[in-house]
């Protein structure tokens, strides 16, 4: 018999892999398991809060346009996270994902002006290739840090997914760093789920003149090709998947080569019970 230790760390394990937009779902299914709800809200609250900022999250926030991203580039404490566009610091309550309580932060004023170029020319770039796309870009002790999400929900047709990507510009070494995930689930008549990613290291080289912009400029450049090799990557692999391995995993024929008479089987089933008696 499972201590109620034991399964809560089942429980929250489930949480951490819990597919795109399925997380209450999957809430529900380990209430279940634990069977005491004041024991699960205390022992799970750590597993939700890494599912948020892994997962990039997204929220609405009073009084704020637009989607916020709930990443650990922008948290401040456990529950409050950073807004950059609006300089706002919001609290979340990460069972309900709901934000409240918004309230002025302090920026770096060192690395304001290039955060504000690179934050326009990200969501300009988001906008034209993520449909519902949602960014933020944070920047603090030299590091500008850009995180991008894409949410795209389909239960009506069994299946969801979540583009991720995090990328960082270290601004004296003009190093770039950037992760690419893909994370999908499909549930129709199965349950079959995807989940992968890639890791970047480039450098940008500088310009003397108008630097930000032309740093911004070979940023998102960079990204916009890096991820849409990355996407072309995955669009190839899925071709294959279908025409060879999920083919070779498909088996016409029993190991007898013989299709299986169902009826017959149902005979010898009968006649096997009758002779018993």
């Amino acid at each position: 018999m499972a201590t109620i230790e034991e399964k809560i760390k089942i429980a929250s394990g489930f949480l951490k892999a819990a597919p795109p937009g399925e997380i209450n779902d999957v809430f529900n299914d380990v209430r279940g398991l634990v069977g005491d709800d004041e024991l699960l809200d205390g022992g799970i609250l750590s597993a939700l809060e890494e599912y948020n900022t892994e997962e990039l999250a997204t929220v609405d926030v009073p009084g704020i346009e637009g989607k916020a991203i709930v990443s650990k580039y922008g948290q401040i404490e456990d529950n409050r996270f950073l807004h950059p566009k609006s300089n706002k610091v919001f609290k979340l309550d990460h069972f309900r994902q709901i934000a409240s309580d918004p309230e002025d932060h302090t920026v770096d004023e060192e690395m304001e002006e290039i955060r504000k170029v690179i934050e326009k020319d990200t969501e300009d770039y988001v906008i034209d290739r993520y449909a519902e796309g949602v960014s933020a870009v944070y920047a603090s002790k030299g590091v500008v840090t850009i995180a991008i999400v894409h949410n795209k929900y389909s239960p009506s047709n069994f299946w969801n997914g979540r583009w991720r990507s995090i990328w960082t510009l270290n601004t004296e070494t003009s190093e770039v760093k950037g992760t690419l995930k893909c994370k999908v689930h499909y549930y129709e008549d199965g349950n079959v789920q995807l989940e992968t990613s890639k890791e970047i290291e480039e450098k940008l080289s500088k310009g003397s003149s108008d630097p930000h912009k032309i740093v911004s400029k070979a940023l998102l450049d960079l990204i916009a090709a890096e991820e849409a090799k990355y996407q072309a990557a995955l669009n190839e692999s899925y071709h294959d998947l279908a025409e060879s391995t999920f083919n070779g995993l498909r088996r016409a024929l029993p190991y007898t080569r013989t299709k299986l008479d169902w009826n017959k089987i149902l005979t010898y089933r009968i006649g096997a019970e009758l002779s018993s008696k």
